[in-house]
This record gives structure tokens, sequence and C-alpha cells, in this order.
């Protein structure tokens, strides 16, 4: 028998914990659009996993080949899903995600997005210094902001979301622009003020988790600012990333890299990775959301014995469509931008919406 425990330490209530927010089963509005949005995505995700393999040497007939396998298993599992939502008992987001993943591993294809993160790395690692400098030259009140601003900023590099994944598959999208063109407040969710006031009138937060995104200006130029920011409050970091691909997520090997190459151009950053201050851990997900209850035993041992007081979660999947429910024993940040309108319906917004949610410990 397995005891190893797999829930995130800092959960409030993990014993009426549910990580994925709708059941599809409940809703056949709901049910209709996210499976026509899977199946509408998954074509252009077999054409970068195709491009990917391409690009390691591989048969090109055997690729095609196992990539409209993968096409005709997809599909079917979507048709059952829709004919019959509750053999199951509960249909989910998540639970579709994680089929996905399944049939592309199943057919070879570990990491289709493989070529898109490595040049969206490429491109924003040179920005980050000079954000960094730019952050550093502004007044402490107005930093406090920018570093919201600048998590918001990279979160458009979605390529599973419906509004971005054409901008990134046909051109290079600027961090600045983006972030100059971002909503103003009051956003969708607003709770700015209370973190502010927490981040003014509190004392700094000692250890904090924060559960990463997408690859490239995400968290090259949203999270690692926002994690260094914390840094220099006197707070430990861990950033928490996928164990395996999916989508353009990116992945704690590929995260621990950027890091490491993070710290060779900031002194800050090189020198909380070298005194621990700052670590890459794999919290053993493979999805674009996140269940906090089914988390790898040794990644839950690290941060349960760190006294962890801030979880951040960061991005769509793992703030609004999972987890934007759930409470914990610490202080929560979920931010993310509405890049689908699915979500945006749910959350009764509109797409390119943002949302900062502060919520103090329970």
């Amino acid at each position: 028998m397995n005891d190893a425990i797999t829930t995130l330490p800092q959960l409030a209530d993990p014993e009426h914990y549910v990580a994925a927010r709708w059941d599809l089963t409940q809703d056949d509005k709901k049910r209709d659009y996210w499976i026509g949005l899977f199946a509408g995505h998954f074509p252009t995700l077999l054409a970068e996993a195709m491009r990917e393999a391409k690009d390691r040497g591989a048969d090109l007939v055997d690729v095609e080949q196992r990539a409209q396998r993968a096409q005709d298993v997809f599909q079917q599992y979507l048709d059952v899903v829709a004919a019959a939502p509750g053999t199951d008992g509960r249909l989910d987001i998540l639970m579709i995600c994680e089929q996905r993943e399944r049939i592309l591993r199943q057919y070879q294809f570990a990491d289709p997005y493989r070529l898109a993160k490595s040049r969206e790395n490429k491109a924003a690692l040179p920005l980050l210094k000079p954000l960094l400098d730019e952050l550093d030259a502004m007044p402490a009140e107005q930093r406090d902001i920018a570093v919201v601003r600048g998590m918001f900023a990279g979160n458009i590099f979605d390529l599973g979301a419906t509004a971005t994944v054409e901008r990134f598959t046909n051109q290079q999208v600027d961090f600045h622009a983006v972030r100059q063109q971002l909503k103003p407040r009051p956003w969708l969710v607003d709770d700015l003020d209370a973190w502010l006031t927490r981040l003014r009138e509190g004392t700094p937060h000692r250890h904090a988790v924060l559960f990463v995104d997408n690859a490239g200006p995400d968290v090259v130029l949203g999270m690692l600012p926002f994690a260094r920011y914390l840094l220099q409050r006197g707070t430990a970091v861990t950033l928490a990333a996928n164990t395996t691909p999916s989508l353009n997520d990116v992945t704690a090997e590929e995260l621990l890299t950027l890091v490491q190459q993070a710290g060779e151009v900031d002194t800050l950053l090189g020198e909380a990775q070298r005194d621990s201050r700052l670590r890459v851990l794999a919290d053993g997900n493979g999805a674009p959301l996140i269940d906090l209850s089914r988390l790898d035993p040794a990644f839950v041992a690290a941060v349960g014995r760190a006294p962890v007081d801030l979880v951040v979660l960061e991005g769509m999947g793992r703030a609004l469509e999972s987890n934007y429910e759930a409470r914990f024993t610490c202080d929560a940040i979920k931010v993310a931008m509405i890049k689908d309108n699915g979500v945006a319906d749910a959350m009764q917004g509109e797409v390119y919406d943002l949302v900062f949610r502060f919520e103090a410990g329970a």
C-alpha cells in the first residue's frame, strides 16, 4: 500500500477539495463548448507535434500515420463523452486534458511544442536584464504594481488558448506592447489594493510557492521578475513547474535551465540560487490545469518542510479553470489573463479581461 502524501499541505480543506471547477455532465452548453474546443484545437496541436518530430529527423510517413491515428482515437474519445458524459460519474476539463496527453504519448508525441517553447525562451531571455533594470529604477509604489502587470503581459503566451494561438503561430508578440495595452483597472477581479496593503503593512512572507504556467515571456518576463521581487523582500521562493510537457507549459527541467541563465545576467537571482533561496521543483503535473491533491510526493514533502506562507497560482488553467475556488491556510494569489471565450463566459467577463485574486490565509 502506498501511503505517500500527494496533497499540497497548504490546502485549507483537502477533504472537500475539487480541482476542476465545472462538472460538464451538469451543463450541456459548457460540455458542447469544451468538447468542440478540444476537437478544434487538436489538429493544430498535431501539426506542431509533426513539425517537432520532423525536426528530430523522424520518418515523415511514420509521423503522419501516427498523427492520424492519434486524431482518430482522440475524436472517438470526445464522441463517447459527448454521447454519454456521465459514464465515469464526472467529466471536467482536466479529465479531457489528461486523456489528450495520454493519447499523444501513446503515439509518441511527447512534447509537441518543444520548438515553440525554445523559440520563445530564446526571444525572451535577452529582454530580462533590461526589464529588471527598469523595475529597479522605479519608485517602490510603482514597482509593486509593475510586477503584477508584468505577470499579466507575460501570460499572453498561450498556445492552448483560442484568443492567442494564432498570434504566436505567425508572429512575435511584443511583451512591452502587451503590457501597455492591458485593460485598465478595475480589472474583472481586482484585489490588487488588498495585496498592496498586505505588502506594505504586513511582514514579508517567509516562503512562497509559485505554480508557473507557460514558457517564454510568461515565465521569463512575468514570473521571474515577480519571484525576484519577492526575494528582494526577503522571501524564499520555490518555482513549481510541470514534470512532463503539456502544450507550451514550461517543464521543471526547462525552467531550471532558464533560471540558471537568468542568474548569469542578474546578481540577485544568481545568489538566490546558490544559497537555495530560489529553487525549481517538479510538481508531478502534466497538464495545463493542476490537481493539488495529486502532486509528486517528493514535491509535497519539500514544500511541507518549509514554512510556506504564500501560494501563487498563475495562468488560466491553474488559477481559473482549476483551483479558483480552492482555499489555503496561507495567503494565496490567483492571477491570469482570460484568453478563451468559454472561460470568459464562466467568469462573466470578456476575452483579455484580467484576474488578480488575493486571499488572506484561512
